[in-house]
């Protein structure tokens, strides 16, 4: 279950993150999808909890791709709360580090031993 919210959640929030940066901003519309897709990003940082190191266990069975998904969680947090304090430019900061987070994220699935890349065939 938690594989499967992380796959849905992890793909909505790398299309709609990509749709949301690009589009006009400040509209209705940007509100309800940056919404979305902090939602989705939430579930995508949270549900990964569940998953095991996979390689590089750093502490237990957490691994770093683990420190990129807390770093998300904060990254959300300030975000929102800049822009709800009217601080633009940081909200606009935030939010593209978090995206890049998610890009990085997916890179990292891709590497030597992840289940992606196996299923892929890559390694």
């Amino acid at each position: 279950m938690a594989f499967t919210l992380h796959l849905y959640a992890s793909f909505l929030a790398l299309g709609l993150g990509a749709i949301v940066l690009l589009s006009t901003k400040g509209t209705m519309l940007h509100r309800i999808m940056g919404s979305t897709w902090v939602l989705a990003m939430a579930l995508s940082a949270l549900s990964s909890f569940w998953f095991g190191g996979g390689v590089l266990p750093l502490l237990g069975h957490f691994g770093p791709i683990r420190l990129l998904s807390l770093w998300v969680l904060v990254a959300l947090a300030v975000a929102v709360l800049a822009i709800l304090k009217g601080r633009v430019e940081q909200h606009r900061s935030w939010m593209r580090g978090a995206y890049l987070g998610l890009v990085g994220a997916f890179i990292g699935t891709l590497a030597p031993g992840r289940w992606v890349a196996v299923q892929l065939g890559i390694w």
